[in-house]
């Protein structure tokens, strides 16, 4: 089939040629009962745009780059979902890259990202070193930072770390549990140094606690081992806190395997909600970080970064807690 023309689109629509462009472009001088007359025409010959050729017009591409960690994690997968909708909601592609947490090839991508003329950048750096060198990299083009790794200079989008973890926290002491055990996160992690600030905060604040941390290991399976380990010990904790969801499900199923009910003889607290979190048979009670709600909120500041706006911005969404069944009282024990 033949390609779908502006003097195609001109033809049908009854204007000049330099109208239907103007009119494409949204220029303020063409009316809006002509724009509607052309907006028509280009629907009834199923005329496409050429993008590539109205952004050199207008110096912009419609597009926005995303870089995160690792795109396979749930929490990220969730953030990139609310970012490509939001910025397709405002006429926007997205391109997304993943760093597999990788400081080069974090920086590989983010400059693969700017070698396509991204109108704008979303992303979670690996590390505050990190970025540094990014921040490097995008002195000239609008971005927003998701998490906590960057310059208090920067725009970002972060939910409440640590009330997140005050709250879960206080949940697991007022079930009557004063033994918890805050496991996973890395120590080098301004994430996890958030959530144990929380953590420990609810904890000081009751009576007769005792509090515990243990970090990840090196690689996963050091781990699970760890985790093996742990819950073969005679002495369990009365809850243990996971730093995330992705550790809480591989307590879950170490548990399954040492024959440790939970919650009957161990309560289990997640946190970032994951997708698969209230499944039946997992139920996991844990804090959602609200994916969409981050990443719907990091595309409008970012369009207004590329409206003109210069203004920094810092967007502390709060956490919830989402009661499920991974936790008990400790007296109907």
């Amino acid at each position: 089939m033949k390609r779908v023309t502006l003097k195609d689109v001109a033809a049908r629509a009854g204007v000049s040629f330099s109208t239907v462009s103007r009119a494409l472009n949204d220029r303020p001088e063409i009316s809006a009962q002509t724009k509607a007359q052309v907006n028509a025409a280009c629907k009834e010959l199923g005329y496409i745009p050429n993008i590539a050729a109205r952004g050199l017009v207008r110096r912009e591409t419609r597009t926005i780059g995303l870089l995160v960690p690792d795109i396979s994690n749930d929490y990220f997968a969730g953030v990139a979902l609310a970012v490509e909708e939001t910025a397709r909601e405002n006429g926007y592609r997205v391109l997304v890259c993943s760093s597999l947490r990788d400081p080069v090839r974090e920086s590989e991508a983010l400059d693969g990202l700017l070698s396509q003329q991204v109108d704008g950048v979303i992303l979670a750096p690996v590390s505050v070193t990190s970025a540094r060198q990014l921040e490097q990299m995008l002195q000239s083009v609008p971005h927003i930072y998701l998490g906590n790794n960057h310059s208090d200079t920067c725009s970002y989008v972060v939910v409440d770390n640590k009330r997140g973890a005050y709250e879960a926290t206080r949940y697991l002491l007022c079930l009557g549990h004063r033994n918890i055990l805050f496991l996973g996160g890395h120590t080098d992690s301004l994430t996890r140094q958030y959530r144990v600030r929380g953590f420990r905060k609810a904890m000081e604040e009751t009576a007769d606690t005792k509090a515990q941390e243990l970090v990840e290991c090196d690689s996963a399976q050091q781990t699970d081992r760890m985790i093996e380990h742990l819950l073969r010990e005679k002495d369990l904790p009365d809850a243990i806190f996971a730093y995330s969801d992705r550790i809480a499900l591989r307590v879950l199923q170490a548990a399954d395997e040492c024959g440790i009910a939970i919650p009957d003889q161990l309560s289990l607290m997640g946190f970032d909600n994951i997708s698969y979190a209230d499944l039946p048979r997992i139920n996991l009670t844990t804090v959602s970080q609200h994916k969409g709600r981050i990443g719907h909120t990091a595309v409008l500041r970012l369009l207004a970064q590329i409206g003109g706006s210069t203004e920094q911005t810092v967007d502390v969404l709060k956490p919830e807690l989402m009661i499920r069944g991974t936790c008990r009282a400790r007296s109907v024990r």
